[in-house]
């Protein structure tokens, strides 16, 4: 999906016609119709559906259209912030490292929030193991990193960069997919589909690990060593996975997936930027780095006032 598609939903959403959409966007109605098409298609969801009078949106259309508005505001105050920004280092090329977690959703959408302030520089996005991005970075290879997993290396700067979610979920048609919540108990009991990874490994087996330290024994059914394969393990109604947030949202936006709530778990841990000590970042490399530091206080702010209103 692209921000113009997103803009473009947010205004069909806001008059509920796309005639009236069109003529604000000053664009014609079959290519706002047509943008639309390409939004559910990737979506893979319906977000609205025609009436005698305009649109009505659906239930999963007014979701997505609570996650829209808060990117959509935070892309326009950085082009605010930016627009009397001098040209110098506006060129050229970035290269930023996300582990396989950073890479689903969040990167991608920063870096288009760069890309908007920033036309003229070529990105480019590499993902691996924290371990190997934080080596990448010493090399030279990556500018800046966003990982999970820091060896908190002498040679690089580490900044808290913001709290990462997982989430349990079932197949939709999974016994477990009637529950809202699972107590320590029931996770134990639930036959678990694990990931046989990297960074993920290590994050999720500390989760687990605090389970048996509770004096529960876990029922590992299957291991699986790509995040896709755990997913379609879980969709055939193997039993019960846990990934970060990002991987599972869309599935879940989607009806492929239910996320189960475990309140006696913690499910958070923290991401971390990671950069260089004593070598400048270019002007390119900063300015991102900028946009990585405000960006958890700026949805913060965008989503208090939503609570507000």
């Amino acid at each position: 999906m692209t921000l113009h598609q997103l803009r473009i939903f947010a205004t069909v959403a806001k008059h509920l016609n796309i005639t009236k959409a069109s003529a604000e966007l000053h664009i014609t109605q079959p290519s706002v119709s047509q943008q639309l098409k390409f939004l559910e298609e990737k979506c893979r969801v319906k977000l609205y559906k025609k009436m005698s009078r305009g649109i009505k949106l659906t239930e999963r259309g007014q979701l997505f259209l609570t996650d829209t508005v808060p990117l959509l505001l935070q892309v326009e105050r950085l082009k605010e912030k930016f627009k009397d920004s001098p040209i110098d280092g506006k060129v050229g090329s970035l290269t930023i490292g996300g582990s396989h977690s950073q890479s689903v959703s969040f990167l991608p959408m920063l870096l288009a929030v760069f890309k908007e302030t920033h036309p003229h520089v070529e990105l480019t996005l590499r993902t691996d193991s924290s371990r190997a991005l934080e080596q990448l970075v010493l090399n030279s290879e990556v500018e800046i990193a966003v990982i999970t997993n820091p060896s908190n290396s002498s040679a690089l700067n580490y900044e808290p960069c913001r709290q990462e979610s997982f989430v349990a979920f079932v197949s939709v048609t999974h016994p477990l997919a009637k529950k809202q919540q699972l107590t320590l108990a029931g996770l134990a009991q639930a036959p678990l589909v694990f990931r046989k990874g990297k960074d993920d490994h290590t994050r999720v087996s500390e989760v687990l690990k605090e389970v048996e330290r509770r004096g529960f024994k876990l029922n590992i059914v299957m291991r699986c060593e790509s995040i896709e394969s755990l997913k379609a393990a879980v969709k055939a109604g193997i039993g019960l996975g846990i990934l970060y947030q990002d991987h599972v949202d869309q599935d879940a936006m989607r009806g492929e997936l239910k996320k189960i709530n475990i309140p006696e778990l913690k499910m958070k841990l923290p991401s971390f930027i990671v950069y260089p000590k004593g070598i400048s970042l270019t002007p390119n490399g900063q300015d991102f780095l900028t946009l990585l530091r405000e960006w958890p206080k700026k949805t913060r702010g965008v989503k208090g006032s939503l609570r507000a209103a």
